[in-house]
C-alpha cells in the first residue's frame, strides 16, 4: 500500500496522547482516514466504560477532545471505526497503563520521580570506546534465590536498589557485583510493556520481552504490584537512579522493528496498514521473522519511533539505546534519532544489530544494516564476525573458534583487536563481543565444541575470549554472568540455544557460580580496569590505530601486537595448548596481564623473551627509562 499521499497531506509534528492541564484533560490521536473515533473512559479498570465520547477530526488527521476537568486516576481507550467496523484499543501514545497493558492510565508523572530526580544527569563518556556494556535481563538478574535478594523483590525492578545482597562468602551479588566489576553501562533486555507474561501471575511464564505491546510504558511483570500504574514507573526510575549513583549508565534494548501482534495490534487498529510494510501480496512484510515489520520510513511511524526514544531519554534518563534487528529500520530515521538524542545527551550510546530476521520490503540501500554502517556513522554495530572468529560459528555446536583450536581465524581475530571490519567507518562502530542473550553461552558452546578437553582448559579459553573482547579497539560488550561462566543447561548434556521463553531455572543468574568461579570474575574485573587506564586501547579512528598499532612476527597461530601512544603496550595471544616463546622488542617489559591475573600493578619484569602459557593472553608495558 502506498501511503505517500497521506504523509504529504497529513504528516503532523505536534503532541499526541493524553495531557493533563490545570482544569482539563486533552486527548489527541492521529487517524486521518478513520470514519469515527470515540474516547472511552473507565473510572475503575475492568468495569464498563463510564463515558463514550465522540472525538472531532480537526482536519489535520488528528482527532481531539478536551475534557473539562482533570481526569487523574482514570483509565481510557479509543474506539476506531473503519469500513463501518469499530474496534477498541489502548492509546498507542499512552505513558501509563493497567495490568497487562489493555488500557491507558492518566496520571501526573512528576509524582513518580524519585528524590532528587530533577538533578539526575546522564553518565558521561568521551566516546563509545570508553564504555564497557553489560547485558542483562531484569528478571534474570535476581530471580534465583542465590542472588540473596529478598523474595518479594526477586526478578523485579526494585532488586536493583538493594545494595546488601551477599553470597555466604561475603562476595556481593547484583548491584554490588556490578559496581565491583567496573562496567560502565548496563543494557537491559526490553523493559517496555511486552506480551508473553501475565503480569498478574508472572511466575507462570517467562519471556525475554521481544514482544512489543506498549512502547512508552514500563513492563508490569517487573513491578511489585502491576495493578498500580504509577508504581512500575517509580520503580524503573529508581532502578536508573540506583545505577547512576554507582556511576553506571542504563542502555535500553528497544524493539521498534516489529510488534507482537500484527492485524490485532493497537497500531493496526488505530490506522490499519499504515504502521507496517506490506509484501507484494498485500500482507505483512516480515523482515523481523516475527510476523510483521514497522514502516519506519513513513512520516508518522518515524515520528512515533523518534518520540518514543526521546520519551525514554527525557522522562527516564536512559543513557543509550540498543536497537533490535536495526537493519529493519531505515537510516534516515536512525540519523534523525541520533541528531535529536545527542542534543539531549551528547554521551548517549547508540548501537544495534546490523541485520534482519528475513527479507524486507525496505530497499537494502536504505536499511540500517552493517553494509550501510557509513550511512549511520554515530551507531555501533555488533561485530558478529569477531564473535564467530573467537569461539566458532554460533549456529554450529561443533564449530571451533580461535580460542578452541581453529587457528585459521587468526587474521579475523587480529582485525577484531584492531577494530577493523569491512563495513565499519571507524572503530567506534564495532561492538565487540563473544556472548549475548541469543544462542549458547560461551561456556556451553565450549563444552559442546571441545568434547575431549578438561574444564581447566575451557576456563583458559573463556579467559582468553574475555581478554580478546576487552583488549580490542571499539566498544566491548559482556553478557551477564559471562565473567563467572554462565550456563543454561537442559540436562542430559544439552544446553539451551534460545531461552527466550524458558523458565527461571534455565535463565536466572546462578550467583553461586560466582563463588565457584570467582577467579574468572576477578580476571574480568582486572581486564576492565586495565582497559580504562590505558587510552591506547580506546582509539577513536582508523587513522589513530594505523599510526599506533604494529602487528609483530610471532610463532605460528599466535598474535603479537604493539601499541604505541604515550606508552608502549604489547599484546600477546597464544591459543595453542602449548607454551610459546615470544621475542620481545628492545627494553625491559612489565607484565600486567597474565594467563590468570590482570593488574595495574606489574606482576613481573621481562627482557628479550617471554614464555606465554598455553591458551592465554599476556599484556606487557615497556618500562620507561629516565633519559630515554
Amino acid at each position: 500500500m502506498d501511503f505517500s499521499a497521506i504523509d504529504a497531506r497529513f504528516a503532523y509534528n505536534g503532541f499526541l496522547g493524553a495531557e493533563l492541564k490545570e482544569n482539563k484533560t486533552e486527548f489527541s490521536v492521529w487517524a486521518p482516514e478513520a470514519e469515527e473515533v470515540r474516547l472511552l473512559l473507565y473510572s475503575v479498570e475492568g468495569d464498563e466504560p463510564c463515558d463514550r465520547i465522540p472525538m472531532k477530526n480537526d482536519g489535520s488527521g488528528v482527532w481531539r477532545y478536551s475534557y473539562p476537568r482533570r481526569l487523574d486516576g482514570f483509565y481510557y481507550t479509543y474506539s476506531f471505526t473503519y469500513g463501518g467496523i469499530s474496534r477498541e484499543c489502548i492509546d498507542i501514545n499512552a505513558k501509563a497503563c493497567g495490568a497487562n497493558g489493555l488500557r491507558g492510565y492518566i496520571t501526573d508523572l512528576s509524582a513518580t520521580n524519585p528524590d532528587g530526580w530533577e538533578r539526575e544527569g546522564y553518565v558521561s563518556l568521551g566516546c563509545p570506546a570508553d564504555a564497557v556494556v553489560y547485558e542483562l535481563s531484569v528478571r534474570d538478574f535476581s530471580a534465583d534465590p542465590s542472588s540473596a535478594i529478598p523474595p518479594e523483590l526477586r526478578g523485579k525492578f526494585a532488586a536493583f536498589s538493594d545494595k546488601k545482597s551477599r553470597l555466604p562468602s561475603g562476595e556481593p551479588t547484583c548491584l554490588g557485583h556490578l559496581k565491583k566489576l567496573g562496567i560502565t553501562h548496563v543494557q537491559l533486555l526490553p523493559v517496555f510493556d511486552f506480551e508473553g507474561v501475565d503480569e498478574k501471575d508472572p511466575r507462570a511464564s517467562y519471556n525475554w520481552g521481544y514482544n512489543p505491546s506498549n512502547y512508552n510504558i514500563p513492563e508490569g511483570s517487573y513491578s511489585i504490584d502491576p495493578d498500580k500504574p504509577e508504581l512500575r514507573i517509580k520503580e524503573l526510575k529508581a532502578l536508573v537512579s540506583a545505577l547512576h549513583k554507582e556511576g553506571i549508565g542504563v542502555v535500553m534494548d528497544v524493539v521498534y522493528n516489529h510488534t507482537y501482534r500484527s492485524e490485532g495490534s493497537c497500531l493496526n487498529i488505530t490506522y490499519p496498514g499504515y504502521y507496517y510494510r506490506q509484501s507484494a501480496d498485500g500482507g505483512f512484510s516480515n523482515a523481523s521473522g516475527c510476523g510483521n515489520e514497522l514502516a519506519s520510513e513513513r512520516a508518522m511511524v518515524r515520528k512515533y519511533i523518534i518520540d518514543s526514544v526521546l520519551w525514554w531519554a527525557k522522562e527516564y534518563k536512559i543513557d543509550g539505546f540498543r536497537f533490535d534487528l536495526m537493519a529493519v529500520l531505515d537510516t534516515d530515521t536512525m540519523n534523525e534519532i541520533a541528531d535529536r538524542l545527542k542534543e539531549i545527551n551528547p554521551s548517549a550510546l547508540l548501537y544495534g544489530e546490523g541485520w534482519t530476521g528475513g527479507a524486507s520490503a525496505l530497499p537494502y540501500e536504505r536499511s540500517a544494516s552493517k553494509g550501510n554502517a557509513r550511512k549511520a556513522p554515530r551507531y555501533g554495530f555488533f561485530n558478529d564476525g569477531f564473535r564467530d572468529a573467537i569461539k566458532g560459528d554460533c549456529f554450529s555446536d561443533s564449530d571451533l573458534g580461535y580460542i578452541s583450536g581453529n587457528y585459521h581465524y587468526r587474521q579475523s581475530v587480529i582485525n577484531g583487536l584492531l577494530g577493523s571490519a569491512p563495513w565499519a567507518g571507524s572503530p567506534l562502530q564495532t561492538v565487540n563481543y563473544c556472548e549475548a542473550h541469543d544462542n549458547l553461552t560461551l561456556w556451553d558452546k565450549l563444552v559442546l565444541s571441545t568434547g575431549g578437553c578438561h574444564d581447566d582448559d575451557r576456563r583458559k579459553m573463556s579467559r582468553l575470549a574475555m581478554a580478546l573482547v576487552l583488549l580490542s579497539q571499539g566498544m566491548p560488550f559482556i553478557h551477564a554472568g559471562q565473567e563467572f561462566l554462565r550456563s543454561k543447561p537442559l540436562g542430559y548434556g544439552k544446553f539451551d540455544h534460545n531461552s527466550y521463553r524458558s523458565p527461571d531455572s534455565v535463565n536466572s543468574l546462578k550467583w553461586n557460580r560466582l563463588e565457584e568461579n570467582l577467579r574468572e570474575s576477578e580476571y574480568c574485573r582486572g581486564l576492565i580496569a586495565f582497559r580504562k587506564a590505558h587510552p591506547v586501547l580506546r582509539l577513536k579512528s582508523f587513522y589513530d590505530i594505523e599510526h599506533a598499532a604494529e602487528v609483530l612476527s610471532s610463532p605460528d597461530g599466535t598474535i603479537a601486537i604493539k601499541l604505541t601512544r604515550g606508552e608502549e603496550i604489547l599484546i600477546l595471544v597464544n591459543p595453542i595448548p602449548r607454551a610459546k616463546m615470544f621475542l620481545l622488542p628492545e627494553g625491559e617489559w612489565y607484565l600486567h596481564i597474565s594467563d590468570i591475573k590482570a593488574s595495574e600493578e606489574p606482576l613481573a619484569t621481562y627482557c628479550e623473551a617471554f614464555l606465554i602459557p598455553p591458551i592465554s593472553a599476556a599484556v606487557l608495558i615497556k618500562k620507561i627509562v629516565k633519559g630515554d
